[in-house]
């Protein structure tokens, strides 16, 4: 649809004053009081239908042209509300904005708003125009790479030594793009919000509400730091519970080595028996994930007993509990989600055992019935954790590594699966038909070619040149080396 220019409007255009003037930054009456004021005058349909008049004449500005500008001006669109894209390339912009926003060059862009998103990525700052972005909000949605150390000033920090005299704004950078896009926000509906200046949060704040999320004031830029870090957390609530739990299994699956194979063939004083090797894979497997979910249960409620000695030898509550104590007492959740996890999988080992020992005790078998269990346990997680419920308690890096990753070890694991299910038959050429392989021989052709074509991918060189492209960099445009940013 064609976005013509409207009448301004001053909750968002208020360019020619100065930010640090009371009536300007005045805080702007809310979608809800604006609702609340006409229907004293009106019925609530037309009361809804005026607040959508209102926003569509209102603009917001855009810098860039990336996956996140569309986002971002398609939920706007939604809300009523006029994206203008500011762009270097109008004309190759305005072909994948044209539906959402008005597009047009950087100076014509600044003119229409008072408020612009910064869409661009951090390494081009320095080439913003300082003068025309004075006085201007400024909203930087960037996020650190996941290297960089929280410790350092945040990008939104560095943005405002870079423009002194604009008021910058952390907001917008926890929210996935491909969700606003969609409209099917799953995971959190809060935005974090930061800056130096009150009214400029409270600004950015409305426009919040108005997209359909939950602004929350984070207070000063400085604390962009720990907003930044939100996209890049990495399952921090399970990292005890996480250690804890490969610490165990490492634990009791050299134990069950030692048990079943090692100390046998030492004892007995003669030539190794190897056979007793056959088993291992799978048996050795079984007993250490058994014995790893009942350590992992039982460590569920240790802490608490440990903490109620504690407190009765203090005689009171208040007292802080060690930091061991008090990280392990926050781990006890997950420590029981793994306990059930592992236990559900040595399960599923458990009726595959008893499977191979109908058919017979070759290593191939056991491999064959061991990566089935730990098939099936990868694929119960990724199922969980599609779950609306479940993946709204995720970040976005969070889900996409699980998905991502868990998703290849599913494939790695049916691939040895399907080639041991039947490895003396894998390489003979049993045609029937004259030309019909084994269906066996089909599925690992196909699963050993789909991991190769992702081989390449992983390679450093190849991996991050993906990388900077995904960020939005193009070869051969803007004559800068590496290219620009879209």
């Amino acid at each position: 649809m064609e976005l013509a220019d409207g009448v301004t409007n001053t909750a968002y255009e208020t360019h020619d004053t100065n930010l640090h003037d009371e009536t300007s930054l005045r805080p702007p009456t809310s979608s809800a009081e604006r609702e609340k004021g006409d229907g004293e005058s009106g019925d609530k349909s037309g009361d809804l239908q005026r607040v959508s008049e209102v926003n569509k004449n209102r603009k917001v500005v855009f810098m860039g042209s990336g996956d996140m500008t569309l986002a971002l001006s398609i939920a706007m669109s939604r809300s009523r509300l006029q994206p203008v894209v500011g762009s270097r390339n109008p004309d190759r912009a305005r072909g994948r904005l044209k539906e959402v926003a008005m597009v047009t060059t950087v100076n014509e862009a600044l003119s229409h708003s008072d408020m612009v998103i910064l869409a661009i990525p951090a390494d081009h700052h320095h080439s913003l125009p300082r003068q025309e972005l004075k006085n201007k909000i400024v909203v930087d949605i960037s996020n650190r790479s996941p290297g960089s150390s929280s410790k350092d000033l945040s990008l939104a920090e560095r943005l405002q030594e870079v423009l002194p005299e604009s008021h910058v704004v952390k907001a917008f950078n926890t929210i996935s793009a491909y969700a606003l896009q969609h409209g099917n926000i799953q995971g959190s509906r809060e935005v974090p919000i930061c800056g130096n200046n009150e009214r400029a949060r409270g600004r950015v704040a409305e426009l919040t509400r108005d997209l359909g999320l939950t602004p929350v004031d984070r207070g000063a830029l400085r604390n962009a730091r720990e907003v930044e870090d939100i996209p890049l957390a990495f399952f921090p609530e399970w990292k005890v519970a996480g250690i804890m739990t490969l610490l165990l299994f490492v634990f009791w699956f050299i134990f069950m080595l030692f048990r079943n194979q090692i100390c046998p063939n030492l004892d007995s004083g003669t030539d190794w028996n190897w056979e007793l090797f056959q088993i291992f894979p799978l048996m050795n497997t079984q007993y250490a994930m058994a014995y790893t979910a009942t350590c992992l249960l039982l460590f569920t409620y240790i802490p608490g007993t440990i903490a109620a000695y504690l407190q009765l030898h203090r005689g009171t509550k208040y007292s802080s509990f060690p930091n061991w104590l008090d990280a392990w007492l926050k781990a006890r959740k997950q420590t029981g989600l793994l306990a059930l996890l592992i236990g559900t999988t040595h399960g599923c080992s458990a009726i595959f055992t008893q499977m191979a020992w109908t058919v017979r005790e070759e290593w191939d078998h056991q491999l064959h019935f061991m990566f089935a269990a730990l098939l099936t346990a990868s694929l119960a997680v990724l199922g969980i954790t599609s779950l609306p419920s479940v993946s709204a308690r995720l970040t976005w890096r969070e889900f996409s590594i699980l998905q991502r990753y868990l998703g290849w070890f599913s494939v790695f694991c049916v691939t040895v699966h399907a080639i041991f299910s039947d490895l003396k038959h894998l390489f003979k050429a049993e045609f029937v038909c004259a030309f019909l392989p084994l269906g066996t021989q089909v599925i690992v052709v196909m699963c050993l070619l789909t991991i190769l074509f992702k081989l390449p991918l992983l390679l450093p060189c190849v991996d991050a040149r993906l990388d900077k492209i995904r960020k939005g960099y193009e070869r051969g445009r803007g004559g800068a080396k590496g290219g620009s940013p879209a």
